[in-house]
């Protein structure tokens, strides 16, 4: 979708006659590509900082290209969008104020029917001419391993009473796994004394000291949580196998993991999989959960940027139990948008936001240079422009509604009519198809394997004609899409120290471009080829080896070269070792996707003609921007005989 979204202005400006200016003196046609509008509201003449709501963000691109913000005349405005700071450049340090400690009490209590309990109270002064207006954090160093304490800190001056800074706050140090909190967050000092006691069980006394550190922390910002489904789970040796499905669009920062078991500690690793998966490893960390006093857990899978649309998730147990009710959340963080609008009357607003449509393209902003500052926050005057920009004050957003100067009609209104009339006694086979609403005239529809055995192979013979045998242009996206289809293990034969594996397809010819094989050996190492079978011929289309580490029960994949076949057969060299069992065999097979505009109505897809040649539209010559328009899935029964075919017509047409 993202490499689509440049076009759509193209789009715009070809098929409708909408023109475009710059930035600062933004055409009144602008307003009409947008669905839906909201007032804002700012208290500042200066920037000012919007956090989208979900109601916002559902109706836009994910890359947010079909949103706008409009002055109270009606010009563009421009923005940047905010989408967060990396958790790892989230703060930097400035300074660093060892305290003194002034008092010191210990308190150790014995007993028969539980463990020996510490208590420790430490009396810290607080030094003058520690900026009070800056945020601070104490620090505790000890010696002491594997500790869990709560932690309670008071703050009082010579004139005031005691104030709580922290109740029931913890620290802790555990070596298994290797984790550690010692920094706890004060904000604001304005006291000349600190109180910190510290309580906990087993160990000693921590005996620490403690500083104060003051750093400039970029808060990230509100964090959106989707629930996510679990396609599949199986426990393969000592680990755990799961599949999540990613929707479509959303980048996730990072899983939350939930869990009813109520102590473990376990690694975890993430794989991109599924059609446009890099199969790359997203995360490797480990997860853990102690029930100490309080419970120490972390349950964040950090993440890498995926692009398939599933996700597998392998937890290795070794000889522990197998988590209970386990379920995740993709956690993304909320966009913001930041940008200069001037205070308007008591009550009116200063300007509006237009999102929503899928019709415009991502502008390109003077401002969007200072995004930098706010994605890799350091020291220097960036930092400082980043805490100023994180400081802004917030504007707020009204009651959105439809815009009513959207205009719906479809963009591709051109390509509605119909084309040439041909004969449909020539295609063998036809696939009655519905063709809904569009809000920009294009419809999709994916061909099936059943479609490509009767189609030719370069599809030169696919038609769409509506009911009066009219052809409708179209587009042919040949590898827009895959289908995963169970094999049938039609045959099995060892023989010489090596074992071939006979499969059929669910429907032949097909084409397919990845063998996936799912076996729970855990360890193998051996040569393999792939041998197409053609009636009574045979030949290899790729040979290599096949392996799998100990601990990695990803299935195996084999890429072959997208080769029409009818039946397909696999050669793996055993040697003296026993013949792999598979449990599960895949094959991934390309489908096309057939984009065509028209009107509501029926149509057929007729196919199956091999005197054919591929036909020519006009929209070929403008096919980047009509791609990039918003499609709508069509409804379309199987494919079956065509009723009007005939032989003899076709004999005709090609000799009468």
């Amino acid at each position: 979708m993202s490499q689509k979204i440049a076009y759509v202005a193209g789009v715009a400006l070809l098929l409708t006659g909408w023109v475009t200016a710059s930035a600062q003196n933004a055409p009144p046609e602008l307003k009409t590509l947008f669905t839906r509008q909201a007032p804002i509201y700012v208290t500042t003449d200066r920037l000012s900082r919007l956090e989208l709501p979900t109601e916002v963000l559902e109706e836009c691109r994910p890359d947010l290209s079909d949103l706008r913000v409009l002055d109270a005349a009606g010009q563009e405005v421009t923005f940047l969008v905010d989408s967060g700071i990396p958790p790892e450049a989230q703060t930097v340090i400035r300074r660093t104020i060892q305290l003194q400690i002034d008092d010191v009490t210990r308190d150790e209590s014995r007993s028969q029917t539980s463990p020996r309990s510490y208590r420790e109270t430490y009396e810290l002064i607080v030094h003058d001419g520690i900026p009070a207006a800056a945020s601070w954090d104490l620090l505790l160093s000890t010696t002491s391993r594997n500790f869990v304490r709560r932690v309670n800190i008071s703050g009082h001056t010579q004139v005031t009473a005691a104030v709580s800074l922290i109740k029931d706050g913890s620290i802790f140090r555990l070596t298994a796994p290797s984790r550690e909190k010692v920094r706890l967050p004060l904000g604001r000092v304005n006291v000349n004394r600190l109180t910190v006691t510290l309580e906990g069980e087993r160990g000693s006394f921590l005996s620490p000291t403690f500083s104060l550190e003051n750093s400039r922390s970029f808060a990230g910002r509100e964090r959106a949580v989707v629930e996510l489904d679990m396609v599949s789970r199986r426990e393969v040796d000592r680990t755990t196998v799961m599949e999540l499905r990613r929707p479509v669009g959303l980048a996730a920062d990072s899983l939350l993991l939930s869990t009813d078991s109520p102590s473990f500690s376990r690694r975890v690793e993430v794989w991109d999989e599924g059609p446009g998966g890099s199969d790359a490893v997203l995360a490797r960390e480990e997860i853990y959960r102690v029930p100490a006093s309080p419970t120490v857990e972390d349950l964040e899978i950090a993440l890498k940027p995926a692009w398939g649309d599933r996700l597998r998730v392998v937890i290795q147990n070794g000889d522990s139990p197998k988590l209970v009710n386990v379920a995740f959340r993709a956690v993304v963080q909320r966009p913001a948008l930041v940008f200069p609008l001037s205070p308007a009357a008591s009550g009116q607003a200063s300007g509006t936001l237009r999102f929503g449509g899928s019709r415009a393209f991502r502008p390109q902003y003077d401002l969007g240079r200072v995004a930098d500052a706010l994605r890799l926050p350091s020291s220097g005057k960036q930092a400082e422009l980043a805490e100023q920009l994180f400081d802004l004050p917030p504007a707020r957003l009204g009651e959105t509604e439809p815009n009513p100067e959207f205009n719906p009609a479809p963009i591709l209104a051109f390509a509605m009519r119909p084309g040439a009339e041909i004969d449909t006694r020539l295609y063998s086979h036809r696939r009655a198809v519905t063709a809904t609403a569009s809000p920009e005239g294009l419809l999709r529809l994916e061909l099936g394997l059943e479609d490509l055995a009767r189609a030719l192979p370069n599809l030169a013979d696919i038609r769409i004609v509506d009911a009066d045998d009219k052809q409708r242009a179209y587009l042919l996206e040949k590898d827009a899409d895959h289908v995963v289809s169970q094999l049938r293990a039609i045959e099995r034969e060892s023989q010489d120290g090596a074992t071939e594996y006979t499969f059929g397809l669910p429907t032949s010819p097909a084409t397919l471009d990845q063998l996936v094989l799912e076996t729970d050996v855990p360890f193998f190492d051996r040569n393999y080829r792939v041998v197409v079978i053609d009636g009574d011929d045979e030949r290899t289309i790729t040979q290599g080896r096949m392996a799998r580490r100990v601990g990695d029960p990803r299935p195996v994949r084999i890429s072959l070269h997208a080769d029409r076949v009818e039946a397909l057969k696999l050669v793996v060299q055993d040697g003296d070792d026993a013949p792999l069992e598979f449990q599960r065999i895949e094959g991934r097979f390309p489908v096309p996707v057939v984009c065509f505009a028209a009107p509501e109505g029926s149509c057929s897809l007729l196919l199956g003609n091999p005197e054919a040649e591929a036909p020519r539209y006009e929209i070929a010559r403008i096919r980047n921007v009509v791609l990039a328009v918003e499609s709508v899935d069509v409804a379309a029964e199987r494919v079956a005989q065509n009723p009007s075919y005939s032989a003899g017509a076709r004999s005709c047409f090609s000799g009468c």
